[in-house]
């Protein structure tokens, strides 16, 4: 839920940019239970973008007339063509959104006639199925872009998030339900983000611990990014089949009150069988033949900028570093992209992918 926020925040952001222009060919249907939107500009020039979206507890659904979000508008300016399911499943829908995306995939080049190239991008979750679909298909895809997304192990960045919540619950017990097992009828809604507002209103000391060791989010955004932890954990508990998170073998540095904090936080273990789920789903093999741009707002508080690094040193270690470069900007929120700047990002991996153009790492020129 938490990444699909992100990108709703970044959507609205997005959708003041719109402008009237020459409408594409849009095709809107269903295949094998997943939603599907294809839009092919008039002048198509035989290329296409296969998008992956982040998160959502339930499918997308793709409803005619809707307008297309503006963050795709350079990109059918250029000609190319947008391809995008809506996954026949809601949470971390790897799994799922792999297969449905594929199956989408072939059924266009099916309708459309074999493209000339086929280029990947997503957004949040979608950055995580971003470096999985170019890692695993390099003879389909000649580059990628991956915006805001979650490029570091699956596990990592869910094993942050629930050392955290079990931070806040050693400073703050009673405030939220069990970890394990999340409570099926848990919702983050502004009950509860009300809730852990006013818990952490009343331990100021306690907010500060919690931001030096989280090390990403602010006062502002640690009540919604606490709530939305345990959806994402009870989501993965059902996928799994067990809990697949713990931090039973975790010291926790740079809190400020360390030394209590270790004695006194609940320590968890994960279900073995559950984690190699989790780590199946999704961690990074390095194997990057094709370039991928990645670009990620430093404020990010969901998904940390940092993880990128972690993705950075996978490929270096596989010998691929030349088909990898990061750049930022300097937002705060998750996804929180102008369409200007996606358009520029997708220039240079347009330029990188045709002429062999590294762009340069840092921030997005």
């Amino acid at each position: 839920m938490k990444f699909f926020r992100g990108l709703l925040l970044a959507l609205t952001t997005l959708a003041s940019y719109a402008h009237a222009e020459t409408k594409p060919a849009t095709e809107i249907g269903t295949l094998a239970g997943a939603a599907y939107r294809i839009d092919v500009p008039p002048d198509w020039n035989r290329r296409v973008v296969v998008f992956f979206h982040g998160t959502s507890e339930t499918p997308l659904l793709y409803t005619a007339g809707e307008p297309l979000s503006p963050m795709f508008r350079h990109i059918l300016q250029r000609k190319y063509a947008v391809v995008q399911s809506g996954y026949s499943a809601g949470g971390w829908a790897l799994e799922e959104a792999e297969k449905d995306t594929e199956r989408l995939r072939v059924h266009f080049a099916a309708g459309h006639g074999k493209p000339d190239q086929f280029l990947v991008m997503g957004m949040s979750m979608g950055g995580a199925l971003v470096a999985m679909t170019i890692e695993r298909h390099a003879d389909i895809y000649a580059g990628a872009l991956s915006l805001c997304g979650v490029l570091e192990p699956s596990d990592a960045l869910f094993q942050r998030d629930f050392a955290l919540a079990a931070a806040f619950d050693y400073y703050f017990p009673g405030v939220l339900p069990a970890f394990v097992p999340v409570p099926a009828d848990y919702v983050a809604d502004k009950r509860m983000v009300a809730k852990i507002s006013a818990a952490l209103a009343s331990k100021p000391a306690a907010v500060q611990a919690l931001l030096r060791w989280y090390g990403t989010a602010d006062a502002k955004s640690l009540p919604d990014v606490v709530a939305d932890t345990l959806t994402d954990f009870r989501d993965l508990q059902r996928r799994a089949g067990g809990n697949p998170l713990g931090n039973a073998d975790l010291i926790y540095v740079n809190s400020g009150d360390d030394a209590a904090l270790n004695a006194g936080v609940r320590r968890y273990r994960a279900d073995a069988q559950a984690a190699a789920w989790l780590a199946r789903w999704y961690t990074p093999s390095g194997k990057l033949t094709r370039p991928l741009l990645a670009v990620h707002d430093i404020g990010d508080p969901l998904v940390p900028a940092a993880g990128a690094f972690t993705y950075a040193l996978t490929v270096q270690r596989a010998g691929h570093a030349d088909n990898f470069v990061q750049q930022y900007v300097a937002h705060e929120g998750h996804c929180v992209f102008t369409p200007d700047e996606v358009a520029r990002a997708f220039d240079q991996l347009v330029d990188w992918v045709d002429t062999g153009k590294r762009p340069l790492s840092g921030r997005l020129p």
